[in-house]
């Protein structure tokens, strides 16, 4: 079997064994079982691209080294880790951020999907900011402050659908995935400051495994395209 063919699929099959951990209260597969996903998916890219430090290729993996440390640290008990945790997301959220950049840099005139995503964002963080800001102390700045990031890195994927060449990748795996990402972080917020529910601890982690997933086909065949197109494609 192919791990580039079927590694996807594997991927998958790793998530769906972590939420059976999560509904039998399986802690300890729980936690190892979460630790596999983020380098389940660099040994994928790294399978297609390989390893790389040319240009914007370098962003992915550590990108991908942030959502590691962050599930490990958020798999940890105590604010600390929470607080860590969310650095941790924060870094692949920023090393998106600037892989999205360089692949389209925000150009007047073709603004209108990141508006869009400006738009749906202000909302939907200005309506889970409101049902948890009682509840947050001292947390209420750094959830905005990453609120704020994840936002940005939505917008810029979703700025992507401006780019000619990269229309379909945007919209097949970089807007999806961001947009997973915000859903899994709001539904994560919601949870662990206001609801207090461990059945929502599955569908936080499918939606999760999802973004990351898409993100890092995005990433596969955006390196792809690279090979394909001229150099100046990104400016489209």
């Amino acid at each position: 079997m192919s791990f580039k063919k079927y590694g996807p699929m594997v991927f998958l099959a790793i998530l769906l064994f972590h939420c059976m951990a999560i509904a039998m209260g399986w802690l300890e597969l729980r936690f190892y079982s979460k630790l596999m996903l983020a380098p389940m998916l660099m040994l994928l890219l790294g399978l297609f691209k390989g390893i790389s430090f040319q240009k914007q290729s370098w962003l992915p993996w550590v990108g991908l080294l942030g959502a590691f440390a962050g599930d490990w640290l958020l798999a940890l008990s105590g604010e600390q880790y929470f607080l860590f945790g969310m650095l941790g997301f924060m870094t692949t959220h920023v090393c998106n951020s600037l892989y999205f950049l360089q692949l389209q840099p925000l150009k007047p005139g073709k603004l209108q999907p990141a508006f869009l995503a400006f738009g749906i964002l202000v909302i939907t963080c200005s309506l889970i900011v409101f049902q948890i800001k009682d509840q947050l102390g001292a947390m209420l700045l750094p959830i905005i402050a990453y609120m704020g990031m994840i936002s940005l890195m939505t917008i810029l994927a979703a700025n992507l659908a401006a780019s000619e060449t990269l229309n379909s990748i945007a919209l097949k795996y970089f807007i999806p995935g961001a947009s997973f990402f915000v859903l899994s972080d709001g539904l994560l917020a919601l949870n662990k400051f206001l609801w207090h529910r461990q059945d929502l601890d599955i569908p936080v982690m499918i939606t999760y495994g999802l973004a990351v997933l898409l993100l890092t086909l995005g990433f596969i065949n955006t390196e792809w395209w690279t090979k394909k197109i001229p150099s100046n494609f990104s400016r489209g």
